[in-house]
């Protein structure tokens, strides 16, 4: 069977490439698959060092040699079961600089390795060896971390990639040099980039328009957001790849972040891998779903529009049914990743195309928040009526309280654990409020952030570890965030998860408590009995 090849790069260096190439190769191979790991950071390889192989017998050297033997034969065991490496430390210098037969090579011999997954990690920069190797893989993975150095970069290694796979293709002479075409043309970064390629082609009617729209949609590269700190550290993948789709016309799919752990600089210091040496952190789980993400990628569809929509609605990334608080947070939210300091647009704008796009978002919100202009605005713009959104049910459908909607990559979907059927659920416990959290795609850290509720008291909430709550009082409020987060009926979920806490921990105040909160909420606030 021939194995599936992940490719990962990103531009800049010390990102986190080698860190993710050695650690989902280990998680895939803790689920029974075999993994190769392969150094392709020619000249600069690390990958030893993070698949816990100091010393690796064998260098990727050796196949340029004449009469040298195939890749299979070089693959060093780690002392992960069904990983093998096949590293590049004893490489000599000339190897930084491998020409076109010895990567083709290389290229061809990944199909033929005795493996499941073959993992490949890049180097940093935009050499054409390291592009070719990131287009050969069917799943191509940029790395970045919250930065500007690091995003900017990302943006030039997507450009550069994309003028790469336009040359395999024969199309290169598609993204000459132009000078008009307005701001567009300016090429930030000296690249054009697809966009940019297909307005000059369109303009041009370019005979190879269909073709050039299959490579623009088929080049669809994942993206992981490493050493996530904070809230927008996190958020910052999803409003990369929607920059991305509007300024670049590249349909980059956001599989998750990697939250920032000491952990990382102790195994690596130990030269172990992170999983087998600190499996428990929280960077571990997060490795889980970006490996599980994997799993689930399918092909790109190569159909559809190149350009993304002008519409007020698509500029404000909401559904046309979307009320006017819906939009006022949507206005927030993309003013927020248009900003001036807004690291996911790093390297994409100069001050005049950014106040452009400003005016642009200006018209749309003041369109949409005007009930008589946007009446007048969807007649034109849907004369058959304003279309309903499809979704599949969710799992708010059976509450009484509806829950807004999330829109999440599908690769994401596939890997939360399936909803549990709340029909006739008459009593919340903490595993349930887990489960339904888990199956929606909240992260706990995302309520804590959002309610100042410690992370010790919502882990204790969930797993009902009585002796670590706080007073029933406390503990009421503390439901009342969490409820909110996940869209339940917060009186609902106060009232059966408190009798539960009070029969476990009961108190002289329980018989007042119990009476507060049997009493139907009318939303008035009462001073509290002396």
């Amino acid at each position: 069977m021939t194995p599936r090849v992940v490719a990962i790069g990103g531009g800049k260096g010390g990102v986190g490439k080698s860190l993710v190439a050695a650690n989902v190769g280990i998680f895939l191979a803790t689920l029974g698959k075999r993994v190769v790991l392969v150094d392709g950071a020619f000249g600069a390889a690390n990958l030893h060092i993070f698949a816990g192989v100091p010393r690796p017998a064998r260098s990727l050297s050796e196949v340029l040699a004449a009469n040298g033997p195939p890749l299979a034969d070089i693959a060093v065991p780690t002392h992960v079961p069904g990983v093998k490496l096949i590293a590049g430390v004893y490489d000599p210098p000339w190897i930084a600089e491998p020409g076109p037969t010895f990567v083709r090579q290389i290229c061809e011999q990944l199909r033929t390795l005795p493996a499941d997954w073959v993992v490949v990690d890049l180097g940093p920069g935009i050499a054409s060896p390291t592009l070719e190797l990131f287009l050969e893989a069917d799943i191509s993975l940029l790395v970045a971390v919250p930065d500007p150095t690091s995003i900017e970069l990302m943006h030039r290694f997507v450009k550069a990639a994309f003028l790469k796979a336009l040359d395999r293709r024969g199309l290169g002479h598609l993204a000459k040099p132009r000078k008009a075409l307005g701001e567009l043309r300016d090429h930030e970064g000296g690249t054009p980039s697809p966009l940019e390629i297909w307005l000059g082609a369109v303009e041009d009617q370019a005979p190879e328009l269909d073709e050039l729209r299959s490579v623009i949609l088929g080049f669809a590269p994942h993206l992981v957001i490493n050493s996530a700190r904070s809230k927008s550290d996190m958020e910052l993948g999803r409003a990369v790849a929607s920059v991305a789709r509007r300024r670049l016309a590249v349909p980059i799919r956001y599989l998750g972040h990697l939250e920032y752990d000491e952990a990382v600089w102790a195994s690596t210091r130990r030269r172990r891998p992170l999983l087998i040496e600190h499996p428990e952190t929280r960077i571990a789980k997060c490795f889980e779903r970006v490996a599980r993400g994997l799993m689930a990628v399918q092909p790109p569809k190569v159909e559809g529009d190149v350009l993304p929509s002008d519409s007020h609605y698509e500029m404000l990334e909401v559904p046309p049914t979307a009320s006017f608080e819906d939009i006022r947070r949507a206005n927030r939210r993309i003013r927020d990743i248009y900003g001036a300091e807004s690291i996911a647009i790093s390297g994409l704008y100069d001050p005049a195309s950014l106040e452009a796009v400003h005016r642009r978002l200006d018209l749309s919100y003041t369109t949409l928040m005007d009930a008589a202009k946007r009446k007048d605005y969807d007649l034109e713009l849907f004369p058959d009526g304003v279309p309903m959104p499809v979704s599949l049910p969710t799992y708010s459908d059976t509450l009484p309280t509806r829950a807004p909607a999330k829109v999440d990559d599908p690769a994401t979907i596939a890997t939360r654990p399936p909803m549990p059927d709340l029909t006739g659920v008459h009593e919340f416990s903490g595993p349930l409020l887990r489960q339904i959290r888990e199956a929606i795609g909240v992260e706990l850290r995302e309520i804590a952030e959002k309610s100042k509720i410690g992370m010790a008291y919502l882990v204790a909430l969930e797993g009902e570890a009585w002796n670590k709550l706080p007073a029933a009082v406390y503990v009421r409020g503390f439901l009342s965030e969490y409820a909110r987060a996940l869209g339940l009926d917060a009186e609902r979920v106060k009232q059966t998860y408190l009798a539960r806490f009070r029969a476990a921990r009961p108190s002289p105040d329980d018989e007042e408590d119990a009476a507060r909160d049997r009493r139907p909420s009318d939303g008035v606030s009462r001073p509290a009995k002396p």
